[in-house]
């Protein structure tokens, strides 16, 4: 085989094949097709992590309930908490 019909060859497998041409397009759909779910999947994860912080954003950061907070302000205050709550109760 000389090297014309090396090309010829090579020229008929790329350009002039049915057969090559079927199987290079349905690769090409197929890879159209994984990048379009990859970006849609990652679409769907910034739209959860941005769901996320909002989220995070509507939370109560009041950190310490009543309890403690009585707690923090018997040990930290001390008297001057007792003098300001001792009539709390009588409002009621």
């Amino acid at each position: 085989m000389n090297r014309l019909e090396m090309i010829k060859n090579a020229a008929y497998k790329i350009q002039g094949n049915p057969e090559f041409k079927a199987s290079m397009k349905k690769a090409n759909q197929r890879f159209i097709k994984d990048c379009q779910a990859k970006i849609a999947r990652l679409e769907a994860k910034k739209l959860r992590e941005e769901q996320k912080e909002l989220d995070k954003m509507d939370e109560n950061y009041n950190l310490f309930d009543i309890k403690t907070a009585k707690a923090i302000a018997e040990t930290e205050v001390g008297e001057t908490f007792r003098e300001t709550t001792k009539f709390d109760n009588e409002w009621n």
